[in-house]
């Protein structure tokens, strides 16, 4: 079924337009990606779906009969309500005949009449046919997917942070399955286990996705369909990330190719024109290639060339040698974070440092920079190292300055136009060097920090989530430079693809401790799964070896006890003493869900 589609769509800003001609069409369960360039207009295709965006040119049909979900905080209306309160509004209409059974069940411990009995037994099917005994454990399964655990049921929406409200927006949105789920960054304040099951569920969901994302490796898990908006067009692609950059390289060549073959022709035309149009007897002929070229609908040269940064960080030889080891350390504030560490790190070793928050993995950095002590135990650089620092907020930026001035300020030996030259390769020219540093994008923030970093002419680097909300573009350059870096280098990130491509060692934080793996992200997430099957192997095993002590006639007899007693609760239903009375026969009924819970597992420990 087609839940959307975009008719040549053209949409402007001020008389600018931000694309035109848009065309395409989500249908039912495909999953989807809509990637770009920051201010391309993903997020006004998200308001156009939505009806909140009004357009110049085209057609944009929603289907009406299709419920939307869009991931915002606007889904929680009420700071003051419980997170299990805000959960339930999604089972309201059902929870409210279960609330009618609770009020019949109170009115028939004095009303015995059949009346009353059969209206109870039909709300009973109602509540039983729309999974009213199952809500509870839908919600518990939604939660403690997102982090949280039973004592935050309680706690109310508003005593939550940005990242935790987003999440509990989230696990609603999950619960209500509308047939078009639309999410914007949805990876965003997300542990990496969490990231991995939502992967999973999204994969399976029955409905359509629409994602909007920057996350390469999340696309490339769950989409099977790509939309890119570069330079005002949208361009449709069959597969997912990995794929768009190969289909987006063949599909350059393939215009290139046009390109040059239809530019041959016309300067072929041209040519006879040229040389015959004034001559008489070749007129005709020279008349009819003019008309022939203007008739030519014209291929524009493609380009792929977008501007790039271009610079290399200096760095050390690395080294085989051990440059960083810790000694029983604990890290933390008030209490330990972690139990004591016992790691090491060579010199040619490039650290992806994982796990939940609040595990402890940015408290661990700031140990080793110096700028917290440890607890208790130590640590030792076993080589003097210039430690060049990189976070996610660009918290060293002075918001005061303008873009020259950040660089000059710390380096005011440089004249203005070597200033100048290296502002260049990091993408700042002509009028762009006299920005402030507070209306700079997310992505020019970065590419100044970077600038800075560099001219530091750090031996070691040290990052914290270096690709947090940056658009593709500029994660890729990100990218590509630690992957060039040679030397040493520790980073938290949760970007399985910057893992993947910068580290060769895992440090995974966990409550027990840190597991140290050899390897990128896939390594490590193979290693991880694999132990995680052997530790499943082995406890079966281990159970089996115990069962087979227990005599099989024991269980035969077991069996026939029970059996006999399921039977004789069935049998009971038909007494009036017990059909007449609503609390008896429940209580009936669940004895004989336990037993035939009880006789099946014996049966199965009797066939072992």
């Amino acid at each position: 079924m087609n839940l959307v589609k975009f008719s040549a769509v053209t949409k402007e800003f001020s008389g600018t337009p931000l694309f035109a001609n848009v065309s395409f069409e989500l249908q039912s369960f495909e999953k989807v990606a809509l990637i770009g360039a920051n201010g391309t207009g993903k997020s006004t295709i998200v308001k156009m779906i939505l009806g909140e965006s009004p357009y110049e040119a085209g057609d944009v049909f929603v289907n009406k009969t299709v419920r939307i979900g869009y991931l915002s905080q606007s889904i929680l209306e009420d700071d003051s309500m419980s997170v299990i309160a805000v959960m339930q509004e999604v089972f309201s209409d059902v929870l409210a005949i279960g609330h009618q059974l609770e009020e019949l069940s109170a009115a028939m411990e004095t009303d015995h009449s059949d009346t009353l009995l059969s209206r109870y037994s039909q709300r009973e099917d109602d509540f039983l046919r729309l999974g009213g005994y199952e809500i509870p454990t839908k919600i518990d399964f939604v939660l403690s997917r997102f982090g949280f655990s039973k004592a935050d049921y309680e706690r109310a929406v508003g005593t939550f942070s940005g990242g935790e409200r987003t999440r509990i927006a989230f696990a609603k949105l999950l619960l209500e399955q509308p047939e078009l789920l639309i999410l914007d960054e949805p990876t965003n304040h997300m542990d990496i286990e969490i990231i991995e099951w939502l992967e999973e569920y999204l994969k399976k969901y029955p409905g359509a996705v629409f994602i909007v994302t920057h996350d390469k490796y999340f696309i490339n898990r769950i989409v099977t369909k790509l939309f890119e908006l570069d330079r005002g067009t949208l361009s449709v692609y069959y597969g997912n990330y990995d794929y768009y950059e190969e289909e987006k390289v063949r599909r350059y060549e393939a215009l290139l190719k046009s390109y040059n073959r239809q530019a041959k022709e016309i300067a072929h035309l041209q040519s006879f024109v040229d040389r015959f149009r004034y001559k008489a007897t070749k007129a005709k002929s020279a008349q009819d290639r003019i008309k022939k070229i203007a008739r030519i609908e014209r291929i524009e040269r493609p380009s792929d060339a977008k501007d790039t940064v271009h610079f290399r960080f200096k760095s050390r030889r690395p080294t085989d040698a051990v440059i960083l080891k810790t000694h029983r350390l604990q890290i933390g504030y008030d209490k330990p974070l972690q139990p004591p560490l016992e790691i090491q790190m060579r010199g040619y070793e490039k650290i992806g440092i994982i796990g939940p928050n609040g595990i402890g993995k940015t408290t661990f950095i700031k140990t080793i920079m110096g700028t917290l002590s440890p607890l208790s135990g130590d640590f030792k650089f076993l080589k003097e190292y210039k430690i060049g620092y990189f976070d996610q907020n660009v918290a060293t930026l002075d918001t005061t300055q303008s873009v020259i001035e950040s660089v000059h300020s710390r380096y005011p030996m440089k004249s203005t136009l070597e200033v100048r030259s290296l502002l260049a390769r990091f993408l700042f020219t002509e009028e762009d060097v006299f920005k402030q540093v507070d209306v700079l994008s997310g992505g020019e923030k970065v590419r100044l920090a970077l600038c800075l970093l560099m001219l530091e002419e750090p031996d070691f680097l040290i990052l914290d989530e270096p690709t947090n909300h940056l658009d593709i573009d500029t994660k890729n350059v990100v990218e590509d430079v630690f992957e060039d870096w040679e030397g040493p280098m520790l980073f938290i990130s949760h970007d399985r693809y910057f893992i993947n491509r910068v580290a060769n060692r895992i440090f995974h934080f966990e409550p027990s401790g840190v597991t140290v793996f050899d390897g990128n992200y896939d390594d490590y997430k193979t290693e991880r799964d694999l132990r995680l099957a052997q530790a499943k192997t082995e406890k079966p095993v281990r159970e089996k070896v115990r069962k087979t002590v227990v005599d099989p006639g024991k269980i035969e007899k077991k069996i026939d006890l029970i059996h006999a007693k399921i039977e004789e609760l069935k049998a009971s239903l038909f007494d009036e003493t017990v059909y007449s009375d609503p609390e008896a026969y429940q209580k009936a009924e669940e004895q004989i869900a336990l037993l035939t819970q009880e006789e099946h597992a014996l049966w199965e420990q009797w066939s072992e």
